[in-house]
């Protein structure tokens, strides 16, 4: 099994994005990856923001005040889902989540 290579957020592309808003999607921010396995069609290698899966849902029941049920769908719709383009984010999930 071929692991992502988590490096520093200082390695980060001047243009790759963040999640909004930064101070509840920070929390869940685990470095940056030059060449994510996500299923987004990824032209080149870009150091993109990592975030992790359960700590982005974690942070998002926390912003819209909602079920853990309710935080998940909204990830998968509105955040995992989200192509923005090379710079887009991708998202991990470590064997410690339970998600």
């Amino acid at each position: 099994e071929h692991k992502m290579t988590i490096q520093p957020i200082n390695q980060i592309h001047p243009e790759a994005l963040f999640l909004e808003p930064r101070e509840h999607f920070d929390k869940a921010l685990v470095g940056v990856v030059a060449s994510p396995e996500d299923h987004w069609p990824r032209v080149e290698s870009m150091n993109v923001a990592a975030y992790d899966t359960y700590l982005c849902i974690a942070a998002i029941q926390v912003w819209l005040e909602c079920s853990d049920e309710e935080a998940a769908e909204w990830f998968n719709f509105n955040t995992a889902g989200a192509w923005l383009g090379e710079g887009t984010p991708t998202f991990i999930t470590t064997e410690d989540d339970e998600y």
